[in-house]
């Protein structure tokens, strides 16, 4: 449990160094062993591939020589051959000719069947010469006589007859009356050798038999092939019961690995020695570069922490200083915001949630003081004299003119308004209640004004009738448009109210005919209204879109402009869905 202890006590960073130190090593291990094993694989594939490259063209040499020595065999065979033979120097001229032109043209035909040859001739014993496609017909004792006459000394098994730089398949019949001889194109042959080791430096490549003697190379060096012969002798010796298909040989410094396939039916065995060096001396590079990745890797971790700690837990110190000073109440916080990144942000973002906390602070103290005028407005308009006193002797005037209905209508619309303002002391009043009671302003001052003054009003949408919003918010405003557009009712207009609610948006247009107010006057009202949260005035309008704007967002509110009919319209909007925000 104690190291759990001592790793819960690290610093961020510290954890994420450790992580990030635990992750590289493993994988610099991995690494490690996946470079091991692919220099062990390639070394396998290389020498794989350059045997498999051997061995097929020992087998495509071995097919070749084989095609060579049926040749050779099927021509022992011919009749034509074999009557010039017989017959020897008793044929007639005539016949001796056209017998030497057939065999002439069967050793032209077995010349062109294969690139590997460059003269095919016969000897006849009886017949006193030899017959081949580069001398003719020539008397021996003859240059080409001179090679053959030794094949009676090589071992049947053993066709491949090797002499002055010449390579000859020989093949006789007829108890040595008739030799074939075949030679093979010892250029040829090496140019065969030439795609097994063109492509690397320091190579060769060299058809041998057991003796070593008799040899067609290329590219070879004499110190190897002598190293190769003595491997070689040693692995005879030895009879192994599965013989290696390659081993391994030093000379000086150099190292070569020597590849070799038999071709069997010849008694060749065809050797490929290259220098360890070309083959895996790339590979050794991968080595140096681990080297170089393991220091990297070590530079790696060494500038990751030190940005690690620069970039992070450095700006994560100073960022825990102000929400320590937060954690004591105080709203003096030293935030540094100029890093443009993601803990600038974070510090443009505290500073930011700091102001609008003050702010919050503020209006909320603001929002108070406000209620406390609304309130003390609300006692004033419960106990107005004047407007009380004024509705009285209206209802007397319309009394003693004896009409009945009116003063009755007059007094019934009085006690409505009365009991909306002087009830429960709530806030909010269902907007149906707060649009009736607007409606009943307007009608006692239609009233008093002996109808003077004409008031349209549209019906409430039903869909917003049950909507609570603060009290007194309409009538003010209808107020207003009695008050300061017709001169107390001292001359005749019109006053219209419409609702509308849609998209739970709240539109009540109040506008009027009235003389109208001037535009320095209604410039300076439209600016009151655009700052009525932060206006000191706590009368009107601008305290009816106040509270509006505190309660719904400052989206809501009243805005005026001049209305259609010459005098002013005032709009009280209310955005519902932004409630709270």
């Amino acid at each position: 449990m104690k190291p759990l202890a001592e790793w819960a006590k690290l610093h961020v960073y510290q954890k994420v160094i450790c992580v990030f130190v635990a992750l590289v090593i493993p994988y610099c291990l991995i690494n490690l062993w996946m470079n091991a094993e692919g220099q062990k694989v390639v070394k396998g594939d290389i020498t794989s591939s350059n045997q498999t490259n051997v061995s097929f063209y020992s087998r495509q040499l071995d097919d070749q020589m084989s095609f060579i020595r049926n040749l050779q065999l099927q021509l022992l065979n011919d009749p034509e051959l074999q009557k010039l033979n017989f017959l020897g120097k008793q044929i007639n001229e005539f016949d001796s000719i056209q017998l030497v032109n057939r065999v002439k043209d069967r050793l032209v035909a077995n010349l062109n069947a294969s690139d590997y040859l460059v003269n095919v001739g016969v000897y006849i014993k009886s017949f006193g010469r030899t017959i081949s496609t580069q001398t003719g017909i020539t008397p021996v004792p003859n240059a080409e006589y001179r090679i053959i006459s030794g094949y009676s000394e090589l071992a049947p098994t053993r066709p491949l007859y090797y002499s002055g730089g010449k390579l000859f398949f020989l093949a006789s019949a007829n108890n040595g009356g008739i030799i074939a001889y075949f030679q093979l194109s010892v250029d040829k042959l090496e140019e065969t050798l030439r795609p097994l080791v063109d492509r690397y430096g320091d190579s060769g490549a060299l058809l041998a038999d057991e003796t070593f003697r008799n040899r067609i190379s290329f590219k070879t060096k004499d110190e190897v092939v002598r190293l190769i012969e003595a491997r070689i002798s040693a692995i005879a010796a030895r009879k192994p019961a599965a013989p290696e298909e390659s081993f391994t040989v030093r000379s000086g410094k150099q190292i070569y690995v020597v590849t070799y396939s038999h071709i069997s039916k010849q008694g060749l065995t065809l050797y490929t020695y290259l220098n360890q060096n070309e083959l895996t001396g790339q590979l050794r590079t991968f080595n140096v570069w681990y080297i170089v990745l393991s220091v990297v890797s070590i530079a790696i971790i060494v500038l990751f922490s030190f940005s690690v700690n620069l970039m992070i837990h450095k700006p994560l110190k100073r960022l825990i200083v102000p929400f320590k000073l937060l954690e004591a109440d105080s709203l003096l916080l030293p935030i540094d915001s100029r890093p443009n990144n993601e803990f600038g942000y974070l510090y443009r973002n505290l500073d930011q949630m700091v102001q609008r906390l003050k702010q919050s602070i503020r209006e909320n103290y603001e929002q108070k003081i406000a209620l406390q005028h609304s309130e003390l407005k609300q006692l004033q308009s419960q106990i107005n004299p004047h407007f009380l006193y004024n509705s009285f002797f209206n209802i007397y005037m319309i009394c003693r003119s004896g009409d009945m209905e009116q003063a009755s209508e007059m007094a019934r619309r009085l006690g409505s308004y009365y009991q909306f303002i002087t009830r429960s002391g709530k806030d909010e009043a269902t907007l149906a209640d707060e649009y009736k009671h607007a409606l009943d302003y307007c009608e006692i001052q239609s009233i008093r004004f002996s109808n003077r003054i004409e008031v349209e009003a549209g019906e409430l949408p039903e869909a917003s009738c049950a909507y609570g919003v603060p009290r007194l918010i309409v009538q003010p405003i209808v107020e207003n448009a009695f008050e300061h557009a017709f001169d107390n009712g001292r001359r005749r207009g019109h006053v219209y109210v419409r609702p509308t609610f849609e998209r739970e948006v709240l539109r009540i247009a109040v506008e009027d005919d009235g003389g109208g107010l001037p535009d320095e006057a209604l410039r300076a009202l439209q600016a009151k209204l655009a700052n009525a949260t932060q206006a000191h005035e706590k009368t009107g309008l601008v305290n009816v879109s106040r509270r509006i704007r505190l309660k719904f967002g400052e989206s809501s509110g009243v805005f005026v402009t001049r209305s259609e009919h010459g005098g002013l319209k005032a709009e009280l909007v209310i955005h519902f869905s932004e409630r709270g925000v």
